[in-house]
């Protein structure tokens, strides 16, 4: 008897195993739910975006579209913060810049959809390229003949006008339905 329970056991905690590590994420959503209820501001965010990164980084097919939302942002968010406009369209991160900016819009972001409309503008076209190489190419010309390209908008991104955290909560409230 002793050994069917050990096996049980064993089973469930390689089961749940999955599910934190975003394998199988089933209750996602309710943990969700859970630390929007007790958390707030940028501590509920950073839960909720370890939660979400985990998955999209792995398989992307299976989050939601306000999921990847806040994903986009998030990533965004951290990019920027920590090299600035060159680091977020340098790494995988810019391949995602009109994703982002279409986020921004539906979590009624003003400040930072504006930032990140001006950064964009810096691409010929208002194109920026989801492959990284030709993004790369592109980045090095714009920023061979303007050095400080990206200072104005880094600066003005960090002064954080707009608080992102309860506008993600929110969206994330009115789209709650919509997540896993």
């Amino acid at each position: 008897m002793k050994m069917k329970q050990y096996l049980f056991v064993l089973l469930c905690f390689t089961f749940l195993g999955c599910f934190s590590k975003g394998e199988i994420n089933m209750f996602s959503k309710k943990k969700i739910e859970k630390i929007i209820k007790n958390k707030s501001g940028q501590d509920a965010i950073i839960e909720i975006d370890i939660i979400l990164s985990d998955i999209f980084y792995k398989n992307p097919e299976k989050l939601s579209i306000h999921e990847k939302n806040i994903v986009y942002i998030e990533e965004f968010e951290r990019e920027v913060n920590n090299g600035g406009f060159s680091q977020y369209f340098s790494n995988s991160s810019g391949n995602n810049a009109l994703e982002t900016l279409n986020a921004l819009n539906l979590i009624n972001s003003k400040i930072f959809k504006k930032i990140l409309e001006n950064a964009i503008d810096k691409f010929p076209n208002r194109i920026v390229p989801k492959d990284r190489d030709e993004r790369e190419e592109l980045l090095m010309d714009i920023e061979n003949n303007n050095a400080d390209l990206w200072d104005e908008l880094d600066n003005e991104f960090y002064e954080y006008e707009e608080d992102i955290y309860i506008l993600l909560i929110e969206y994330i409230k009115n789209n709650i339905k919509d997540f896993r």
